[in-house]
């Protein structure tokens, strides 16, 4: 076996809400370095980490379909990972959704090197290949196309995480409709994929965690970290909130 392998585990498993306990919470599985926009290398998140306690880490930088670092960025995360046995890490991307069928902006070389897959809605297309301006969209309409974009990618792409659900809503307006949360945690129940808790764009997080627990959807947990100070934020916010403790 080659050695680079021996630490990539084939892919986070993901727990239901309602069964999520202290080790289920125990995780990051958003994390950015300086491949991307992070702001700290691989070896200070895993440092970081290990100071912080965390038992599993995913790395998930932005990729796009032109990508062509993303083996070398892999190849440093699984090196680097042999000195941190006690962490469970996963190499990962997070790749936005390019229209309303799920199509995806990464490669199929990416996908094939990833452990974890985190689909997003980060840009809103205009149908003629470009974008449409958040400025000139209200909360509905921007809603309502990031909702359509994040059904498309749970029913047809293959990714394992809904990244950020509801996010440029949120970002841009604080606020996403709880029947749309509710229809996407139902949508990725029924794919048996993973919505993510993502504490950097939930604006409300005990109402995100009420919807969780009446719906019971696979989860994962996420921080979004760019900074070395945000890594395990969600672990410690679900912690506070009461999510985990048992």
């Amino acid at each position: 076996m080659d050695p680079q392998e021996r630490k990539s585990t084939s892919k986070p498993v993901f727990h239901r809400f309602r069964d999520l306990g202290q080790a289920e919470v125990n995780v990051d599985l958003q994390v950015h370095t300086t491949w991307t926009d992070g702001q700290a290398t691989v070896l200070q998140v895993l440092q970081t980490a290990r100071e912080r306690g965390l038992g599993a880490l995913a790395f998930t930088e932005h990729v796009r379909e032109d990508t062509a670092w993303f083996g070398d960025f892999r190849e440093e995360v699984l090196s680097a990972a042999r000195d941190f046995d006690d962490l469970q890490v996963f190499v990962g991307c997070e790749t936005k959704a390019m229209d309303a069928d799920g199509r995806l902006d990464v490669s199929q070389r990416v996908l094939d090197a990833c452990d974890i897959v985190l689909g997003v809605v980060h840009r809103l297309q205009d149908g003629r290949g470009g974008y449409l301006d958040f400025g000139q969209l209200s909360f509905e309409q921007t809603a309502d196309i990031e909702f359509q974009l994040s059904i498309g990618m749970v029913r047809n792409a293959p990714i394992d995480v809904l990244g950020h659900p509801g996010g440029m809503s949120l970002r841009r307006h604080g606020r996403f409709p709880e029947e749309y949360f509710r229809a996407m945690m139902m949508a990725t129940l029924e794919r048996q994929i993973a919505i993510e808790i993502n504490s950097s764009y939930l604006a409300d997080m005990p109402a995100f965690l009420a919807l969780c627990e009446e719906v019971n959807p696979l989860v994962s947990v996420g921080s979004d970290a760019h900074r070395l100070e945000q890594l395990g934020h969600c672990r410690d916010r679900l912690l506070e909130l009461g999510v985990g403790r048992s």
